[in-house]
């Protein structure tokens, strides 16, 4: 079957815009309710080309002028909004955002919490648009927020959001010369000020807010509609605006919490029998990474405060999470993490160890047959909304590459002294529940700084002694009851079946571990691990020459 996105973009192809302009037409879309030519609108508004999208709003516009806004059903304009939304690459000069500016005007009441949450993504948005130098866009942006201010004004938002919007329309209005103008719009947007500020006082209550979207989703993308002829298309739509909607859910859990970091999580399994106990991993294993973000970006190493549930989304695996974390480091970590989404590989050299942390986070998810959305939020507002990152951004790893050897950096180890390392495990076994006894203990030890704790946390972790909680493993007990000599001679054991152990044991062609040369440490590491400098991969290779000469006497 020929969609109408194909047909339209065959017409665009051949020079045709004409014929484009009325396959379009030819969908004569429902406004009364969500159906077939709802959802075969909302694809061209997601998947089509930006000219595709021009079309398609020219379209919807003219349409809607046509229709009484009483008799538009809101589950049709918020799927086109959240589809329009969810494209996040809207240029700034386009004229698309007079169009869309449009499409907005016709929600009706934005407390209701299916447009309410999509007030950070329309914010930002609107935002962009007053920033442009285009008095057109930026102007038509003006008279929105002053002829509709009274309404949206009502939609959740920050303080700094507020004043934000207050400086960048006073921009636009300085340059307007017409005066009966300028006061009009003044007018209006002292109403949208006023309301909004206002609303800071008497916080948005709606708990629907949080689960009604993702709600409406689901029904307008049934199993049923999925399994359909268009349902590649269908379900690729509903990827795009599940992202979105996590975005916003960030946003709306700064809003609530004001300080610190707001994380949102969406976790889908597609076999949908995974229980609660794989999803509490899978948010351990999203710590786990945010650790190791912060102890790279932050200057002073510092152990982030665990994930605070603020908000659990009944019915759905969606987590809205906050780390209790001062201004600076809220925005280094969310900047960290921002940087991870899939546009922003191409355009920056971000820290490679951060990319290396996440792509081994995403291979453990796999694992499991998990699919994880992850947006961050913090009350600066750079980076109050900003677009999620997702497994589904890495390809999963066919396996005619698997062959090819690969360690991530975080398997690595970097703690040199493997008498410290039977030291820590010791703690663990002394107190197997109180990871911040073991800390303190350990770090009481002479000439350990907090970065060589971490080292040699992630060492025992590496060899199989430690699990992600911190935990002592069945192997640490196995450990602390073997006598000096044998205590060595297993740790060696540990190695060879650790992730780098292996994988220099491959390298190698080795038969025996007697057969892997120390020497080859850092070639090894640099073909294996091409993520790593030359001098980090030097560095790190001395920890495994040290570790490797140590077994040798004990194998």
């Amino acid at each position: 079957m020929t969609t109408t996105l194909t047909k339209v973009q065959q017409f665009l192809d051949s020079g045709d815009s004409d014929g484009a302009r009325e396959e379009v037409a030819k969908i004569s879309v429902n406004f009364k309710k969500v159906d077939a030519t709802v959802r075969d609108f909302a694809t061209l508004l997601v998947l089509g080309s930006q000219q595709v999208v021009e079309i398609g709003l020219g379209v919807l516009g003219r349409e809607l002028l046509k229709t009484n806004i009483e008799e538009i059903n809101n589950d049709v304009i918020w799927l086109f909004l959240a589809s329009i939304l969810s494209r996040h690459n809207i240029n700034s000069d386009s004229p698309l955002r007079i169009s869309i500016i449009g499409l907005i005007s016709c929600v009706k009441n934005w407390e209701l919490p299916i447009f309410a949450i999509l007030s950070p993504a329309i914010d930002s948005f609107l935002m962009e648009s007053l920033y442009e130098d285009n008095p057109l866009i930026s102007e038509q942006t003006v008279d929105f927020i002053s002829t509709w201010g009274e309404n949206y004004a009502k939609a959740p938002r920050t303080r700094k959001q507020i004043k934000q919007f207050e400086s960048l329309i006073q921009l636009v209005l300085d340059k307007v010369d017409d005066l009966d103008i300028k006061d009009e719009w003044t007018e209006g947007v002292e109403t949208f000020l006023r309301i909004a500020g206002q609303k800071q006082y008497n916080q948005y209550s709606d708990q629907r807010i949080w689960s009604d979207a993702s709600n409406l989703l689901k029904k307008i993308y049934s199993p049923e509609i999925l399994n359909s002829e268009q349902g590649a298309n269908y379900y690729q739509v509903k990827d795009n605006i599940h992202r979105l909607i996590t975005s916003c859910l960030a946003a709306l859990g700064t809003v609530f919490s004001h300080d610190g970091l707001s994380v949102a999580v969406r976790i889908d399994n597609p076999q949908e029998n995974k229980s609660w106990s794989v999803v509490a991993h899978a948010v351990d294993k999203l710590e786990r990474l945010f650790q190791a973000v912060a102890d790279e970006t932050f200057k002073k190493i510092t152990t982030l405060p665990t994930f605070t549930p603020a908000q659990a989304i009944p019915g759905s695996w969606t987590i809205i999470l906050h780390i209790d974390l001062n201004t600076n480091q809220s925005y280094l970590l969310a900047n960290a993490i921002k940087s991870l989404s899939s546009a922003e590989y191409v355009e920056n050299e971000i820290n490679a160890f951060i990319v290396d942390s996440w792509q081994d986070c995403v291979a453990q998810l796999k694992e499991n047959e998990l699919q994880v959305n992850l947006a961050v939020s913090t009350n600066n507002p750079e980076l109050y909304f900003v677009n999620s990152i997702s497994t589904e951004d890495i390809p999963k790893v066919e396996e005619s590459v698997r062959q090819n050897i690969r360690v991530f950096s975080h398997d690595i180890p970097q703690a040199d002294n493997l008498d410290r390392i039977l030291d820590f495990a010791s703690l663990l076994i002394q107190y197997p529940s109180s990871p911040s006894i073991v800390r303190q203990k350990f770090l009481d030890i002479d000439g350990i700084s907090e970065r060589q704790f971490f080292y040699y946390l992630r060492a025992v972790e590496i060899l199989g002694l430690a699990n992600e909680r911190q935990e002592p493993t069945a192997s640490c007990y196995i450990l602390h009851r073997l006598q000096n000599e044998a205590k060595k001679r297993f740790l060696a054991y540990q190695f060879i079946s650790s992730n780098v152990g292996s994988a220099w044991f491959n390298w190698q062609n080795a038969n025996d571990l007697s057969d892997i040369q120390p020497e080859s440490a850092t070639q090894f590491l640099l073909e294996v691990c091409p993520s790593l400098a030359e001098e980090t991969a030097k560095r790190r290779a001395k920890t495994l020459k040290s570790w490797l000469n140590i077994f040798l006497q004990y194998w």
